[in-house]
């Protein structure tokens, strides 16, 4: 068995938009070393200022280098019939797959990661990062940041880790379908196997225990190993590789719920790597307040912000729809909500007329906004989700053994979640009778 350990240095921390700037390949047969190959890459960009910091990798000296086309008939053949090891292999993997990708070639060999066998040979250590395993095992790293010399390490690490490995545990550190292939260096696979096959939301949390992604899915474990085994060039999933040292998950049943939770655990928390929640989502609000008359007004306006909003839509049409049904049936002068700015067929009220009349009409219209309850499948057999809404507010959910018919029925059990600006268009997804679920009518007497 022959194993091709590489080193990468590369202009950024991701594929999708960076370039090898440098590659080193030392092959082991598993006796001895038979060969090494290091070359400086010509990317045909700039080299940035931190990596040449990092690895003091200029511009300048990459002038004259290869291009990485130049050398790919030399590595494929390097390649050839090995195993790919790396330190972190999922970085080094998605660098050279992508640039072979780039020039229309499809490369993809089985890959070790020198991180995981540490790992696995030499449990208990506080850190398994390069300069850490060479503290702990006493290597030296003549020249750190570069490709070389930090691949001869990752040499010594396959070695000195491969005697305490089975052979089970190798063929299942190489069994590309096993989802191992393609974990975190820093994720147990125990962690990775006990993830449950199930609706709920998971949290990829950091070595500080921090949330950095929170997710829903109604396969929690198939939908953590997509995060891993796809895309594997972006951003994201190098941050994934690099940061994510557990994943916790708790467990809701049905979709419903686990989308509700998720949005409420994603404004808890705010993790680096959730971009969608963290948008300011455009609604329009229908405000309220007294012009230099006296009179109590009503009137639209779209943006972000909805704080002290006497209602919230999603759209400009469905607010002025709103307003106007309540101008038809309360007789209220359209002129003094937002809707016309002219009406010469009528004489405007008083203002203690009109203010009394808007008073009434909104006490009656937001009324109107239906309370109800979801009934949906719970986290096993035999129980039940329930999602409760107050007037078109959400107010949390419970799981119970039992069907229930009443917002009493759910009061003691019930987990209260924030109502927030996503939560409306969630439910809108599941008003109407989707299979699965079941939409129980709450008369005013059943909320109080």
């Amino acid at each position: 068995m022959i194993y091709a350990i590489t080193d990468i240095e590369t202009t950024g921390s991701h594929a999708s938009g960076n370039s090898v700037i440098e590659i080193a390949v030392v092959l082991f047969d598993g006796e001895r070393i038979t060969g090494e190959f290091s070359s400086l890459i010509d990317p045909g960009v700039p080299v940035p200022r931190f990596i040449t910091a990092l690895t003091g990798i200029s511009t300048e000296m990459l002038e004259g280098a290869p291009t990485f086309d130049q050398v790919a008939d030399q590595l494929e053949e390097i390649f050839e019939g090995a195993i790919f090891v790396a330190h972190n292999a999922g970085f080094d993997h998605s660098f050279l797959r992508a640039e072979f990708a780039a020039i229309g070639r499809n490369w993809n060999p089985p890959r070790l990661c020198t991180v995981r066998m540490a790992r696995k040979a030499f449990p208990g250590q506080k850190s398994y990062g390069l300069n850490s395993i060479c503290s702990w095992m006493g290597l030296v790293n003549e020249q750190a940041h570069r490709a070389l010399s930090d691949a001869r390490v990752a040499t010594e690490i396959l070695v000195r880790s491969l005697p305490l490995m089975s052979p089970g545990e190798m063929q299942k550190m190489l069994a590309r379908n096993s989802g191992v292939v393609f974990l975190p260096p820093n994720l147990s696979e125990g962690v990775f196997h006990s993830l449950p096959e199930a609706p709920g939301v998971y949290y990829m949390m950091n070595d500080k225990g921090k949330p950095i992604y929170i997710g829903k899915a109604i396969n929690i474990k198939k939908r953590v190993r997509q995060h891993f085994a796809t895309h594997t060039e972006s951003s994201r999933n190098q941050v994934f590789m690099r940061d994510v040292v557990d994943i916790g998950f708790e467990l809701t049943g049905n979709e419903l719920i686990a989308l509700l939770l998720e949005d409420a655990e994603i404004r808890k928390h705010w993790p680096e790597q959730n971009s969608a929640q963290k948008r300011k989502t455009t609604r329009t609000v229908i405000i309220s307040y007294h012009d230099h008359s006296g009179f109590r007004r009503l009137a639209f306006q779209t943006g972000s912000k909805s704080v002290g909003a006497v209602k919230t839509f999603a759209s400009v049409q469905t607010a002025r729809t709103w307003l106007h049904d309540m101008a038809a049936a309360f007789d209220l002068d359209q002129r003094l909500l937002g809707l016309s700015m002219f009406d010469a067929s009528r004489n405007l009220p008083s203002p203690d007329e009109h203010n009394s009349a808007l008073e009434l009409a909104l006490a009656d219209f937001l009324s109107r906004d239906a309370s109800y309850i979801i009934a949906a499948n719970g986290r096993s057999e035999g129980e039940f989700g329930y999602v409760l809404v107050e007037r078109g507010v959400l107010k949390g959910y419970a799981f119970l053994q039992d069907q229930i018919q009443t917002a009493d029925d759910l009061l003691f059990h019930l987990k209260p979640l924030q109502h927030s600006e996503n939560t409306s268009s969630i439910l809108e997804a599941f008003i109407q009778a989707r299979w699965g679920y079941r939409r129980i009518e709450l008369s005013e007497a059943a909320i109080g």
